[in-house]
C-alpha cells in the first residue's frame, strides 16, 4: 500500500512539473492556428479557445487519471483510454514541430520576396503531424531485428558464431499486453537465438497485475539460458513483485551476479532504488566469482559510467534505457546525455557497447527516432 502510495505522489508531482509545458504547447498551437487560419467571425476564435481549453485539461489531466484507472482496474476500457491519453501527447509534440516548420518557410519566404499560402502551409502542418504521428504508433508496435558482429577476444570455442538475443525496454503494461509479449516471443524464437538477454524495463512500472505476462515470457526459448538485469521502471513497480514474477518463469534474473556459461561470464547488475547512487565496476568486482580473465557479457540498464567498465576488462556491455528519444527531436538530447552512446554499437580496443533502442515506448505510444527492436548478436573470436 505505502509503495502505491509513493507512486501516486511521484507520479502527481511529475504531472504538476510537466503540466505548465503541456497548457504552453496548446497556446502555442492556438496562435498557430490563428494565424495560418484568420477568423472571419468573432465567434469563431471563442470556439477554437474554448476548443484547445477542453482538449488541453481533459487529454492533459487523463494522462495522470487513466494510469490511476488502468492501475486500479485493468480492462479493455481503461487500457485504451490510457493509450489515448499519450497518443495525445505524442500529436502535440508533433505538431507544433509541424507549426514550427511552417513559420519557417512563412519567415523564409518572405525574406526571399514570396507571398506564399499560410492557409496552405498551415493545412499542411496539420495533415503532416497526423501523417507524422501514425508513422510513429505503426514504428512503435512493428519492431525490426537490428543485427550485429561483435568480436569478443579469448571467446571460447563453443560460442564462436553463436547468437545472443537482446531485448530492452519492453515496457510490459496497459498498452503492451499479453498478446504483444506473445508476438514478440515467437519472433524471437524463430531466430533460433542460443542465448537471450533482458536488459531492464521489462515492465513499465505504472502496472500491478504483471502476473498476467509469465505465460507469454515462458514462450521465450534459448538453449543456454534466458538473462536478466533489472531497470528503473522495475523500481517503480517494486522490486519484491517483479522478481515474484520473474521466478515463476524460465528467465535467470541476475541480481549482482554472474551466471558461466561454458566459459562465457554473464553479468547482471541491479538497477539501484529510487536515489541510490551505484558504481557499476565496485558492485561488479564484490561479487565472489567474477574473474577478469575471461570474456564477459555485462546486462547493465543504463550506457553510463561506460570508461570505467570498459577498463575493468569487460567484453561486451548490453543496455538501453535512452529509447533515442523515442521521439524527433528528442534523440538529439540524448546524444548529449549519453555522451553519443545513447544507441547503437561502439567499439574501442577489446571493449564493445550496444545499446538498444527498445522493444516498448514509454509515455507515448509513438516511435519517430527509431523502430522498436530486436537485436540480434552474432558473437566471433577478437
Amino acid at each position: 500500500m505505502l509503495n502505491k502510495v509513493r507512486k501516486i505522489l511521484k507520479s502527481s508531482v511529475v504531472f504538476l512539473l510537466v503540466f505548465p509545458s503541456y497548457i504552453a504547447a496548446h497556446v502555442a498551437v492556438y496562435f498557430s492556428v490563428a494565424h495560418f487560419f484568420p477568423f472571419s467571425q468573432p465567434y469563431e476564435k471563442n470556439i477554437l479557445i474554448w476548443l484547445l481549453v477542453m482538449l488541453g485539461s481533459f487529454l492533459g489531466f487523463s494522462i495522470m487519471i487513466s494510469t490511476l484507472l488502468a492501475h486500479r482496474w485493468d480492462n479493455h476500457f481503461n487500457r485504451k483510454y490510457y493509450f489515448f491519453s499519450g497518443v495525445w501527447v505524442g500529436f502535440m509534440i508533433n505538431i507544433l514541430l509541424f507549426f514550427a516548420f511552417g513559420w519557417l518557410v512563412v519567415f523564409a519566404s518572405q525574406l526571399a520576396g514570396f507571398d506564399p499560402s499560410e492557409r496552405k502551409i498551415g493545412s499542411l502542418a496539420i495533415i503532416g503531424a497526423a501523417i507524422y504521428s501514425l508513422y510513429g504508433i505503426v514504428n512503435a508496435f512493428t519492431p525490426v531485428v537490428k543485427k550485429i558482429n561483435v568480436s569478443i577476444n579469448n571467446l571460447p570455442k563453443v560460442w564462436i558464431g553463436k547468437k545472443i538475443v537482446q531485448i530492452s525496454d519492453v515496457h510490459l503494461g496497459h498498452i503492451y499486453h499479453v498478446d504483444y509479449m506473445r508476438e514478440v516471443a515467437k519472433r524471437i524464437n524463430s531466430l533460433n537465438p542460443d542465448a537471450i538477454v533482458i536488459t531492464g524495463d521489462l515492465f513499465d512500472g505504472t502496472d500491478g497485475h504483471v502476473d498476467v505476462f509469465i505465460e507469454p515470457l515462458n514462450l521465450l526459448k534459448a538453449p543456454q539460458g534466458i538473462f536478466y538485469a533489472s531497470g528503473n521502471h522495475e523500481t517503480y513497480l517494486g522490486l519484491n513483485e517483479t522478481f515474484k514474477v520473474l521466478g515463476k518463469t524460465k528467465i535467470t534474473c541476475l541480481r549482482n551476479q554472474i551466471k558461466l556459461v561454458d566459459g562465457l561470464q554473464f553479468i547482471g547488475i541491479e538497477y539501484p532504488k529510487h536515489s541510490e547512487k551505484l558504481s557499476v565496476v565496485r558492485a561488479i568486482k564484490k561479487i565472489s566469482n567474477f574473474k577478469q580473465s575471461k570474456p564477459s557479457i555485462l546486462l547493465w540498464h543504463t550506457p553510463t559510467q561506460v570508461g570505467k567498465i570498459r577498463r575493468l576488462g569487460i567484453s561486451l556491455m548490453l543496455s538501453g534505457h535512452t529509447h533515442k528519444g523515442q521521439l524527433f527531436p528528442f534523440g538529439i538530447v540524448t546524444r548529449f546525455m549519453f555522451g553519443g552512446y545513447d544507441y547503437g554499437l561502439k567499439k574501442k580496443g577489446n571493449f564493445s557497447i550496444y545499446t538498444s533502442c527498445g522493444l516498448g515506448a514509454w509515455g507515448t505510444p509513438m516511435r519517430t527516432e527509431k523502430h522498436s527492436e530486436i537485436v540480434e548478436i552474432t558473437l566471433s573470436k577478437g
